[in-house]
């Protein structure tokens, strides 16, 4: 099978993320595999190229992002062409025809609560099937009159064995008698670390780790200045062992504003650690709260603060969350299911066009 994937970015956000676990099973399996994206990046070994410019919702650059896939694929000849996303759905549709040249599809990784009804909107427009990452996706999709064709649940591998506690505190210069909250993601406004930061303000003997990279770096490194957190805030970058980093923790947050179905989450789940979220689209369908995760209100430091002074003050609470998160990631979202039924629509599409 020849599958083309198409992406604005491939950096390190979740979407990014099942685009290279997805071309990485193809590749090994001896499909061949390329993706469309933008920047400079390091691409799955044996996957092919083709630069995109940023669209930035700009309609001069949808179409010329349009030109060049369709180009491409008139000499690539993908059995199916894969957009990941809203804006890339729409060029992937022009560029195919609305499926009429290739059979096309899009995965919908998730969009801002207020982007919603233009999202499905969009979506309709383009004639593709449309896939949810997970079910406050579909949900939304529903919602706004877009029956996606499926679910397919992001999943992930089994975990890495965790980092060392004690070595990561000698890393960062922590303090060995502060307990480790960590969080994980862009630095980018959804993500909401500045209510992390708030939070952690407020416990004296918790030291927050931060890790991903974004626009917003500067104004965080500022926010850590005013509440006088610099002895115990990092803001460690992108690391390329963000998963060891995150089993290593005592507890890991999330407050985000939306989420679609997020990876970080899931992996913190996944290697048994007791998560702390908002309670909002993608994250609400995700973790039951009580049972493998505790939720709190969006935009609420004293609650994120009061639910991880709850964990980290209950050793039985953190190992119950943990341990039944665990067993409920490694059941329902197992990187290999996802895998499987992306091969199984993609085969039922190309087979639809053969036929």
């Amino acid at each position: 099978m020849r599958i083309l994937h198409v992406i604005q970015e491939l950096g390190h956000g979740g979407a990014e993320q099942v685009v290279r676990r997805l071309s990485e099973a193809s590749l090994a399996r001896g499909d061949a595999v390329a993706i469309a994206c933008a920047g400079e990046v390091s691409l799955p070994r044996g996957a092919d190229r083709l630069r995109l410019p940023m669209i930035a919702r700009r309609p001069d650059r949808t179409l010329a992002t349009a030109w060049r896939i369709r180009r491409f694929a008139a000499s690539w000849r993908p059995d199916v062409i894969h957009a990941h996303n809203p804006g890339i759905a729409l060029a992937t549709a022009l560029a195919a025809r609305r499926g009429a040249s290739w059979p096309a599809l899009v995965t919908l990784h998730g969009v801002p609560p207020e982007d919603d009804r233009a999202t499905a909107r969009l979506l309709r427009w383009t004639r593709l099937p449309v896939v949810a990452c997970g079910p406050g996706v579909a949900a939304s999709l529903h919602a706004h009159g877009l029956e996606p064709l499926t679910t397919i649940c992001n999943g992930i591998a089994a975990p890495p064995p965790a980092a060392d506690q004690g070595a990561l505190r000698r890393e960062w210069g922590l303090p060995t008698d502060l307990r480790l909250v960590m969080a994980a993601g862009r630095l980018v406004p959804q993500k909401r670390h500045d209510v992390a930061l708030s939070a952690i303000a407020t416990l004296p003997h918790a030291a927050l780790v931060i890790v991903g990279d974004g626009p917003l770096r500067s104004a965080l490194e500022r926010q850590i200045g005013e509440l006088r957190l610099a002895p115990r805030v990092r803001l460690v970058g992108a690391r390329s062992d963000a998963r060891a980093l995150l089993a290593a923790a005592d507890v890991v947050v999330q407050p985000s504003d939306w989420e679609g179905l997020p990876l970080v989450v899931l992996e913190a789940m996944r290697a048994a650690r007791p998560v702390v979220a908002s309670s909002v689209p993608g994250l609400r369908e995700l973790i039951r709260d009580g049972e493998d995760g505790l939720l709190v209100p969006p935009d609420d430091a004293v609650a994120l603060a009061t639910s991880v002074t709850r964990v980290l003050g209950d050793e039985r609470l953190a190992r119950h969350l943990g341990d039944t998160a665990a067993r409920r990631v490694e059941r329902e979202f197992s990187e290999i299911a996802m895998v499987e039924a992306y091969r199984s629509l993609w085969g039922a599409l190309a087979a639809r066009r053969a036929g």
